[in-house]
Order: C-alpha cells, then structure tokens, then sequence
C-alpha cells in the first residue's frame, strides 16, 4: 500500500460567505453547512462555533475530535464503516488533512444506554487545564440537539453523522489544490538482517457492558462489537480505519508515525495487529492475548510496542498481551497509565515480571494545586461550551458542579505519547 497524505496548515479559521482554504485561513460557511446538517430529521438544532486556543473557554460534553480529512484519489472514504459509510479498505491513493485543527462533536447524548460519560472531561483551551493536544488547535464545535424520542443508538448516528458532514465538508475545500506540505507512507522494501516488530493497538468494545452489537464507542471500519485481533497494514490508522471517542489521537498517533520513520532503519515495520478489550471471563480475556501473540509470530515480529486506551477491566487483556508476546520470545515495549496515587491502588493491577519494558504516560487525573485548599487546580473560565454541569471527580463520579467553575484538574489521559505535563522521578 503506498498512501500519500498532504498537509493543509490552518492558523485561522473564520466564517465567511463560502467555505475555503487559503494561506493558513480556513473560511466556513456556516450556513450552508448548517443547513446541511439540519436535512437529516433527527436533528433538533445544529450550529458552529470557533473556539481559538488561548481563549478562556471550556469545551464540555465532547463526544469525538475529528481531524479534518478526504479522499481525493484512491479507494474508500477516510474514517470509512461508521455511519453508514463505506467499509472499502482504506489506505492508499492520495488523502487531504487540515491540520491545526479540529472539528469537536459536542451533544449531551449518552454513547449507550446507561453510560453517561458527557458528563465527564473537558478540553479548556487556556490557562492550566490546556494539557490536551486539542487546546493548540483551532476548533470548530458541531454543537447538536437530537430528537430525544429516538433510540440511543439512532441519537449517536444522527450526531457523529453530522460531525462527519461537517468534517468532510471543511477537508473538501482542499479538493484541486496543491497541499504546502506532502508525505509518502509505504511499507517498502528493506535490508535483510533487520529485525521485524508489530504495533499492538488495544481498544475497548463498548459489547461487554452495553449490550449491544453496535453500541457507540470505538470501531473498527464501524464494527464495534468484540472480535478476534484484527491484521491492519498502518496506513489503514492513517486514514481513520479505527475510530475512537476522539479519532484525532489515532490518525496522528505518534507511536505509529514513530515506527513508520524507523522502518528499514532499526526495524521492518511488519504491520499493526487491533484488539478488543473488555471481555467478559478470563477465558475470553486470555485467548485474545495468546491469539495476538500468535498473529505476531505469524508476521515474523520480534518486537512489539504496546498501547491501550481504557482502564480496569480492559488491563487484563493488555498486561496478558505483554505476557504472551514475551513468553513466544517477542520483546514487548509497552506504553501504560498508572493508578492515582489517592486512589490507593497499585500503579499496575497486575505487574506481571514478563512487563519488563515500560514507559509511564502518568495518570492523568488532575494536577494538584499548590496553594488552594480545596485542590481545584484549574481556574473558571468566561464561556462554556456543551452541558453547563460536570462531574468534579470523575474517578469517583461525584459531585456534580457548574462546568464553568474552578474544578480540581483535567481528566485527559493520553494513550500515546501527546502529553506536554512532565514530572521528575527519583
């Protein structure tokens, strides 16, 4: 597969009386693409909103973060199976980013039945909770309200949907244009004698606990439901094969962008292998990790690098992923979160001694303030954007509090090495 991706920087994005992209200016039409939105029934109300970073505003009730990104030769469409869009495999020809930016899907709409986590998380875009990648973007908010009749998962489709139109909208004005900036991706041919190694990406299914086989959550080619390991070739990630909460992070995942700059360098890059976490009985759990380890022996891997994004009960998968590549002689570097220390747990849940290769991303709880007693760390802001009420500890889903108060610190945790909080070890 050979994918060439061209960069359009955006340091400026403002509405205007059509929708283009010139010298760093992104102008939207707002209502035309409104208007568009609005053409689906299920869509109560719909605008957009330009959040810059800096600005004293907190974006709540986020439901994804999208990089603005088209096809403009090759099969399929970028973000592909999700929404009713084709599930073409995606990966080659040509693909327009906007980067610099972000379209935010922002609806006080539950990802399933029972589970409300609108209510947790924030991005602030200034001040000490701007510790996510997304502050430094220019975004432009999909701000919607559904047809509360509908069921949940008609709620999720109409929504992201709309994110999705807004997206594709804003990636086409690059249609016919030469992007400032290109890269090739491909997987090419490499001196013998180097070694090979695999990216393993760990996902939740949101199945286990909702359910349901299309519960919104992360999917793969819009499959969401639990499933044996997938094998991607990485320009499948580069174009939005697997979708996330906040589908940015992946198509710029820097571990995968990482490993694609040292292949035929350090290592043949031998391909991505995606599995589901969150399985029900620890039979489930362990054949999903011996079966990883299996496909990476199958792809000829010597090394792995490790990511996953939940918590809990998606650890047991992950840490016997480690184990199983180990113990088949496959030398695992594993990127992990830890446990808060006030929450009185171990920093691992099960620190297996084959997890000999790790590196600590924090916990991303919340930055401790110096000197105000009540540990909100993260100051007011003038304007929110999203549901007015948060939840203060999301850890503990309590204490419900205004959105655009003082609240105790960010809840963003990062799964792939964006982070800009250091700490000092010793």
């Amino acid at each position: 597969m050979r994918l060439e991706l061209g960069t359009f920087p955006v340091e400026r994005v403002v509405f205007a009386d059509r929708t283009r992209w010139s010298n760093g200016t992104l102008e939207i039409h707002q209502k035309q693409i409104t208007d568009a939105i609005l053409r689906d029934p299920r869509i109560m109300s719909a605008r957009l909103e330009i959040v810059k970073p800096g600005e004293s505003v907190r974006i709540t009730s986020v439901r994804d973060v999208i990089e603005p990104r088209c096809k403009v030769a090759g099969p399929g469409v970028v973000y592909p199976g999700i929404c009713g869009r084709p599930v073409t495999v995606v990966g080659q020809g040509r693909t327009h980013r906007l980067s610099g930016t972000a379209v935010i899907e922002v609806a006080e709409v539950e990802m399933y039945r029972g589970n409300d986590a609108w209510l947790d998380g924030f991005i602030d875009m200034a001040g000490p909770g701007a510790v996510s990648p997304y502050s430094a973007l220019q975004n432009v908010c999909v701000v919607l309200d559904v047809d509360r009749t509908l069921s949940i998962e008609d709620q999720n489709i109409a929504c992201h949907r709309a994110a999705l139109l807004v997206s594709d909208s804003l990636a086409s004005a690059t249609r016919g244009l030469t992007p400032p900036g290109a890269e090739t991706f491909e997987l090419t041919k490499t001196s013998p004698g180097l070694p090979r190694a695999v990216y393993i990406c760990c996902h939740r299914s949101p199945q286990h606990y909702a359910n349901s086989l299309s519960a919104f959550w992360t999917s793969i080619y819009g499959f969401s439901r639990q499933t044996p390991p997938w094998v991607l070739h990485p320009n499948e990630l580069i174009d939005g094969a697997i979708s996330v909460r906040t589908s940015w992070d992946l198509v710029n995942n820097p571990v995968l962008r990482e490993m694609y700059a040292r292949h035929g360098k350090d290592f043949v890059f031998a391909g991505v292998i995606a599995i589901r976490t969150r399985w029900s009985s620890q039979d489930e759990k362990d054949i999903t990790s011996l079966q990883t380890a299996k496909t990476a022996q199958m792809l000829g891997a010597e090394g792995a690098a490790i990511t996953w994004d939940s918590g809990g009960n998606d650890f047991m998968e992950v840490i016997r992923t480690v184990q199983a590549c180990e113990r088949a002689g496959i030398k695992t570097v594993w990127l992990t979160g830890e446990e808060p220390p006030e929450t009185g747990g171990p920093p691992l849940l099960e620190p297996l001694p084959e997890a000999q290769a790790i590196v600590s991303i924090g916990y991303g709880s919340r930055i401790k303030a110096e000197s105000d007693v009540t540990g909100d760390a993260v100051p007011g802001v003038e304007r929110v954007i999203g549901q007015k009420k948060i939840v203060a500890d999301s850890s503990q889903r309590q204490r419900v509090v205004p959105a655009d108060g003082p609240l105790p610190g960010p809840r963003w945790a990062d799964h792939y090495g964006f982070g800009r909080i250091s700490c000092l070890d010793y």
